[in-house]
């Protein structure tokens, strides 16, 4: 049976083609190096916040000064003094907190990343670079690794490295793994259809999917789940693992360790890794290995897949919120 969002998510090699265009045509007509000088903060709300992660992290293995924090942090008074530059994310352009932290860093330099040029946020901004041209799911397919991408090839362009051949390669590889782990991550919804709660876990960019994966649970899934850090989530947080626990894990030899010290706990677990190999009672998907920064779009893709198994099996139908707020976008 197919969906909006499982037809979403394979849009997504579509649009990150697209996306990858229309962004290098848009940054040949900026001098982001320019404006993007010393100190950089990464903004976002939502699914564009875990997004932040990746670029953070490769900046600042670069030597480069860089900060992700919320939107809602911005929101204060000084908070133009946190940094030089400010890159502001927004699938919308209209996330509430987001354009309201234009105020209080007003007189900074802005980089704006959102999918349309008219909206609030790209309005506001002294640059604004796009995403994708298709229309997003209520619950994040598209933007997501769209947004995943524009901020790798910044980081391309700020780093002053020519921008790097895999976002060429990423649809096809996209495809691939589409294909490839979707009979795999079909099986284990039948167990990961049983859990009662989840913990994402993954170290350096894959921090961010792990980020991701507990937003997907909670808005999809409607279960409690957590995202962190590899070595955060070892000093003490997998206490709480026991049989009806389910864990996402991404990553090489310590996640590895990881994911089969999860299962010997009980908890049904996936491994999503580069490294080849079975590990005993977990699931493990294989990825192609690809540089830091697109990692992460393909180590979403096949937990997409996964949460849109699990939610037939559950009987919920994905995008549909029960808790939906009404100042959160701006209009």
């Amino acid at each position: 049976m197919s969906s909006d969002f499982r037809e979403a998510i394979y849009r997504q090699p579509e649009n990150l083609r697209a996306a990858s265009e229309a962004f290098r045509e848009a940054i040949d007509d900026v001098d982001v190096g320019a404006l993007c000088t010393g100190t950089i903060v990464l903004s976002g709300i939502g699914a564009s916040a875990s997004a932040l992660i990746p670029a953070m992290v490769a900046l600042r293995a670069a030597g480069r000064r860089a900060f992700a924090v919320s939107a809602g942090e911005l929101r204060v008074d000084g908070a133009a003094r946190l940094g030089d530059a400010f890159v502001l994310v927004s699938q919308s352009g209209a996330s509430a907190e987001t354009v309201d932290a234009l105020r209080y860093i007003e007189g900074a330099p802005v980089v704006a990343i959102s999918a349309k040029g008219d909206s609030p946020l790209a309005q506001a901004a002294d640059v604004w670079l796009p995403l994708g041209p298709l229309p997003d799911t209520p619950v994040a397919t598209l933007s997501y690794t769209a947004t995943l991408q524009a901020l790798g090839m910044l980081c391309d362009t700020l780093l002053g490295t020519p921008v790097s051949s895999v976002w060429d390669r990423l649809p096809d590889l996209a495809v691939d793994v589409l294909e490839r782990s979707d009979p795999v991550v079909e099986r284990l919804a039948d167990r990961f259809a049983q859990i009662r709660a989840l913990d994402a876990v993954g170290g350096g960019p894959a921090h961010a999917s792990a980020a991701e994966t507990a937003l997907l649970a909670r808005e999809s899934l409607r279960l409690a789940a957590t995202g962190m850090e590899t070595r955060e989530y070892l000093h003490g947080p997998l206490e709480a693992v026991a049989p009806g626990f389910g864990a996402v894990v991404f990553g090489r030899e310590r996640e590895r360790a990881l994911a089969a010290e999860l299962a010997s706990f009980g908890a049904t677990v996936a491994l999503l890794t580069d490294a080849p190999g079975d590990v005993d009672g977990v699931g493990v998907i294989e990825l192609p290995e690809v540089p830091w920064l697109a990692a992460p779009v393909l180590q979403i893709l096949p937990v997409q897949l996964l949460v849109e198994h699990t939610a037939q099996r559950r009987g919920l139908t994905i995008g549909v919120l029960r808790r939906q707020q009404q100042d959160t976008k701006v209009t």
